[in-house]
This record gives structure tokens, C-alpha cells and sequence, in this order.
């Protein structure tokens, strides 16, 4: 028999266990959760997860993550001990891309879901960004053949219909169809032009700029579309804006394109907001910006248009090329900078741009 000495030690070397595994546990840099299948309630979870959704211990515990339904049928189906895969979580911002890694274990005879997951929406963001330019590519590649193609016939129809509108007189019945048809070959030369140059893959040249400076010239090249529609432009540039290592035209051109938009999706009266300002990074490995928004008063985005909105050729304008914007995606992209759009219908839409301020090594 045991005596009481051994008893204590073997209590002792068990505690000692089991606080050395909990602090594993604690400590581990990847989100854990443990699991209770089929009520899919969060039985432990450690700080990383409790950081990763933005929310409480004491709030997660007991919580209910539906989305760990479909981990538990792909560990019920499944050949392999371990599911690897994706789950949108909800967060107190929101929700959140994950990657997740997944296995029963058993504790007492029970079994429970054992769910390391990471944070994998910048990685998600960049392959988007990856195929999107693929996607650039391609198009650009098929884009500048075709159009190419269409120069050489439509100058011969546009030669054609101005020596046919010289020989006929102006109250010709014809005058007003020919007329109509110099409109469409004026409209599919644009369309032309503006394909080509978002095709043409031209070298950026780069020079340290103030944005702030590349914003009133934007403005007088819009000008003549602000007034006519009365739109009032305020501007809120942070005085001391830092330089940016940037193409000037490039940028001039995102200008043109953002505050132009906005102007087409106000009916009338309205307002543009341009607003610039410096965000710095609050850890050691983050890089500082430059961010650049406008903001109009406009009618809006549709939710379902959204997600659409930088694909080539996608336009709800009557004369819209759809190119505006995937020009500006790229140029964006091209300065290492990202861009998003935020929009309430009927209420109007907000672009942010950041490119980063490149650190003197």
C-alpha cells in the first residue's frame, strides 16, 4: 500500500502536470477552442482566440459557433483524424476568414472538437489581389489584339458616313440617321482608346510627392461636370502630409477617375469630400500611409453591384466604358497600396486609398 508521503507526491506531480499543460494551452500563439459537438458550444477557449474574435473568455464560453456544424460533419465523414478548412467566424467588428484545423479528442470517454484556428484574411486579400491581376493580364493581352483589329475598318466607316453626310442636304431624312451613326462610331472610338491604354502596360515613374498637391489640379480638370451639377468639393489634406514615392499622372488619374464617378452618381445638388491624412503603425513589423478618400453624397452602390465594381467592362452608366475603376484598382496596386469602397444607397459612397510611405533604409 501507498503510503500518505507517496499519495501527496503523485497529487503534487499531477498538478504540476497539469498547470505545466495549461500554460501550453494559454500561451500557444494559435487560436484553440475545445468544443462540445452537436450543441457546438465553446467548452474552453485560450486568450489568442479570445483576441482573434475581439471578444471576452467569459463571453466566449458557453457561446454557440454554429459555423463548427460543418467541422464536426467533415470529421464524421472523413478517413483523416485531422479536417484542414475555412470558416467565416463572427467578431465584434464583424466577421472574419479563418483557417482552421480540426480533431476529435477524447476526454473521460467523451468526445470533443480540439480547433486550432489562424487568421488567414490578409493572405485571402492577397491571393484576390493575385488573380485579379491574372486577370488583368489576360484581358489585356486579348484586348489590345482585338481592338487593334477594330481600328483600321471603323476609321473606313467613319470615312464613309462624313463623305455621305457632305453630299446629302441637311434636311435629308438620311442627315439624322447618318448623324446617329457618327455618334456610335465616336463612341466606340473612345471605347477603343480607353481599352488600349488600360491594355498598354507603361512603367510607372516614380518621384516623392505631397498628394496634397496633385488634388487641385485633379479638380480643375473636372471642373466644367462640378458646376453644372452645383456639387460643392471640401477638402480636409493634412497639412503635414508626408511624401510618397508615387507616379504623378498615375495618381492624377485616380483622382480623375474617383471624383468623377462621384459626380455621375449625384443627381443635382450634392457634395465631395476629398480627404487625406497620415495612419502610422502601432506595431514594430507595420509600415506607415498615406491615405486618401473621397466621399460623395451620391446615390449609392448596390449591394449586389459591389463586388463588381473593379471587374473590366462592368458599368450601370448609360456611356460607361467600365474601365474606370480597374484602371484605378491597378494603378493602386502598382504603388503597393490597397483601395476599398464603402456605400449606403442613397446615402453615397466612400473610396480609401493607402500607399505606403517607404522608410529610408
Amino acid at each position: 500500500m501507498e503510503n500518505n508521503n507517496d499519495i501527496i507526491v503523485n497529487n503534487k506531480q499531477i498538478s504540476d502536470q497539469l498547470s505545466w499543460y495549461k500554460s501550453l494551452f494559454e500561451n500557444a500563439s494559435d487560436s484553440v477552442f475545445i468544443v462540445q459537438p452537436e450543441t457546438w458550444s465553446v467548452l474552453e477557449v485560450n486568450e489568442s482566440a479570445a483576441n482573434l474574435l475581439g471578444m471576452e473568455r467569459e463571453e466566449l464560453i458557453g457561446k454557440s459557433i454554429q459555423q463548427f456544424r460543418r467541422i464536426f460533419k467533415l470529421l464524421q465523414k472523413g478517413n483523416s483524424p485531422v479536417v484542414l478548412s475555412e470558416l467565416l467566424l463572427d467578431t465584434s467588428d464583424g466577421q472574419l476568414m479563418v483557417e482552421v484545423s480540426a480533431k476529435f479528442i477524447n476526454i473521460f470517454g467523451e468526445n470533443f472538437i480540439y480547433v486550432i484556428a489562424r487568421d488567414v484574411s490578409e493572405q485571402r486579400a492577397l491571393t484576390d489581389k493575385l488573380v485579379q491581376a491574372d486577370k488583368f493580364v489576360l484581358l489585356g493581352q486579348i484586348t489590345a489584339g482585338i481592338t487593334h483589329e477594330l481600328r483600321n475598318p471603323l476609321a473606313a466607316i467613319n470615312l464613309n458616313l462624313q463623305i455621305l453626310q457632305r453630299n446629302i442636304e441637311n434636311d435629308s431624312p438620311l442627315s439624322k440617321y447618318i448623324d446617329t451613326a457618327l455618334q456610335g462610331v465616336d463612341r466606340i472610338s473612345r471605347i477603343i482608346e480607353v481599352t488600349l491604354n488600360f491594355s498598354h502596360q507603361s512603367s510607372p515613374i516614380m518621384k516623392m510627392t505631397n498628394i496634397n498637391s496633385l488634388i487641385q489640379p485633379s479638380l480643375d480638370l473636372v471642373a466644367s461636370v462640378l458646376k453644372r451639377k452645383d456639387i460643392k468639393v471640401e477638402l480636409e489634406l493634412e497639412e503635414a502630409l508626408p511624401e510618397i514615392e508615387v507616379d504623378n499622372k498615375q495618381i492624377q488619374q485616380v483622382l480623375i477617375n474617383l471624383l468623377t464617378n462621384a459626380a455621375d452618381s449625384i443627381d443635382g445638388k450634392g457634395k465631395i469630400i476629398i480627404k487625406t491624412n497620415t495612419i502610422r503603425a502601432t506595431q514594430p513589423n507595420e509600415m506607415d500611409f498615406v491615405s486618401l478618400s473621397i466621399t460623395d453624397t451620391g446615390s449609392g452602390i448596390p449591394p449586389d453591384d459591389l463586388p463588381k465594381i473593379f471587374n473590366p467592362f462592368f458599368t450601370r452608366k448609360a456611356n460607361g466604358t467600365g474601365l474606370g475603376l480597374p484602371i484605378t484598382q491597378r494603378i493602386v496596386y502598382q504603388h503597393q497600396g490597397n483601395i476599398d469602397v464603402q456605400s449606403v444607397v442613397g446615402q453615397g459612397t466612400q473610396f480609401n486609398i493607402k500607399i505606403p510611405i517607404l522608410k529610408k533604409s
